[in-house]
């Protein structure tokens, strides 16, 4: 399976929210990192990034 632009932009930019918004800002706050939670954010962000690219196409297309 071959990822559009739009897809890959999208996936990273999800990747990098992630990490930090699942390992890094939970890590400072000093919250505990549970696998339960790690999984929905992971289902979360995967969803999102998808949406962020897909919503970069398509303003990127009206201009």
């Amino acid at each position: 399976m071959k990822l559009k632009k739009w897809q890959k932009a999208g996936l990273s930019w999800g990747m990098f929210m992630f990490v930090i918004m699942t390992f890094v800002w939970p890590y400072f706050d000093g919250e505990e990192i549970t696998l339960k939670k790690t999984l929905i954010s992971l289902v979360i962000w995967t969803i999102a990034s998808f949406a962020f690219g897909w919503s970069m196409r398509h303003n990127h297309k009206e201009k």
